[in-house]
């Protein structure tokens, strides 16, 4: 055991490499500038190894969050290299060789004030977050002992994945949707808002909807926080789930009622032709007089030939309504 614990640490040792670490600094005084640190790392250092070695060794007025240091607390959400991550979760070598560059650089996320250097205010995300209720409102004879309130394993699979959210905010970070819609509750509360609007044994799923619904027609579908969430959750698969609910609303928005819209006329077209015809897409789904505001819009910048362009129906369309379940 000792010799293989010899030679683990030799193997450590060969593979150490000096890297650059320009960190992206930030105080009220002085407002933001970068900061150039060096030193060696090995194939098992960490990121968070890396600023609490700047910090403890070089500098002790840097600022960051770190909790866990295993993908668990979501603390230490920041960008590396221009990238939404977990710190924890990444590897300093291993960002060496996917950028082929011995300078990593370190930013505080996008979209959340900065406090200080790495540090940014979550208020707005954790307000977000418990505007869904996050928690299960069970049923009354539940709370009273007199009955189990157990999950089908069927259920159990359907909401597991999206209990894995950890509220790091990176997904909040790299979304379009949040910066130019307030209303728009972001992917992070709409994962952890599904799960609980999927789970049978919750007794306020009227409430949740009107929460919910008006929001998820606001997503436009970048999928940025599905290729950024460090634990696989999938916000964008939730907020698809959460407007198939739509029906079940007794009251809808107008944002839910254009968006039902929308979706009928893409099943119209693919019905008729095969194709997504997206002139007549959004014909049906904005009506005459917005589809004409637009249009004069697209002619005004030179894009109005792409609305009149004449598609023809595909072949084999008996296949595709058999796709359709027609």
């Amino acid at each position: 055991m000792v010799e293989k614990a010899e030679e683990q640490k030799n193997l450590a040792q060969l593979e150490e490499q000096e890297i650059t670490v320009k960190i992206k600094r930030f105080s009220k005084e002085k407002g933001s500038w970068w900061q150039e640190y060096r030193l060696k790392v090995d194939r098992f250092t960490q990121m968070t190894e890396v600023l609490r070695r700047i910090k403890t060794e070089q500098d002790p007025t840097i600022s960051y969050r770190a909790s866990c240091h295993m993908a668990v607390c979501g603390s230490c959400g920041m960008k590396i290299n221009g990238e939404p991550r977990l710190a924890c979760k990444t590897l300093a070598l291993d960002i060496v060789k996917i950028y082929n560059s011995s300078t990593i650089s370190v930013e505080p996320m996008d979209y959340f004030p900065v406090l200080k250097d790495l540090v940014v205010d979550l208020d707005e995300f954790y307000d977000k977050m418990f505007k869904v209720k996050p928690r299960l409102y069970p049923d009354k004879d539940v709370l009273e002992g007199k009955v189990d309130h157990r999950l089908k394993p069927e259920d159990q699979r359907e909401l597991w994945k999206f209990e894995q959210c950890i509220w790091c905010g990176l997904c909040v970070s790299s979304c379009p949707a949040v910066r130019i819609d307030p209303e728009f509750l972001g992917p992070a509360a709409h994962a952890k808002g599904y799960r609980f609007l999927a789970d049978p044994r919750d007794t306020i799923y009227e409430e949740r909807l009107k929460i919910l619904i008006d929001s998820s027609w606001r997503c436009t579908y970048c999928y940025q926080c599905f290729n950024v969430c460090p634990r696989d959750v999938e916000p964008v698969t939730t907020i698809k789930k959460t407007r198939a609910h739509t029906k079940f609303m007794k009251e809808k928005t107008k944002v839910a009622e254009t968006g039902e819209k929308h979706i009928e006329s893409i099943v119209s077209s693919i019905r008729e032709t095969g194709k997504l015809e997206e002139a007549k897409v959004y014909l049906s789904t904005y009506g005459l007089l917005e589809s004409i505001k637009d249009m004069i819009y697209a002619m005004q910048n030179g894009k109005l030939k792409y609305a009149l362009v004449q598609d023809t129906k595909v072949k084999g369309l008996d296949q595709i309504k058999k796709i359709m379940g027609e």
